[in-house]
């Protein structure tokens, strides 16, 4: 899949999240937890992140 060919407001799953910054779920929540990590959307059950947030996290600008 190519991220740079998304629309940046999409919602993606943790599994996507956790590609996109080569990090483990365990390791993502454990930031959320922290205030380093953008927190989920909630869909139902699912949580889901706002790709532009996760961009920010990969470009050393989350939190602002």
């Amino acid at each position: 899949m190519k991220y740079e060919d998304t629309p940046h407001d999409v919602l993606l799953p943790i599994a996507v999240v956790c590609e996109i910054v080569a990090r483990s779920k365990a390791s993502i929540y454990r930031d959320i937890d922290r205030g380093t990590f953008p927190k989920p959307q909630k869909q139902g059950r699912s949580s889901r992140w706002r790709r532009s947030l996760i961009m920010k996290v990969v470009e050393g600008k989350f939190p602002e």
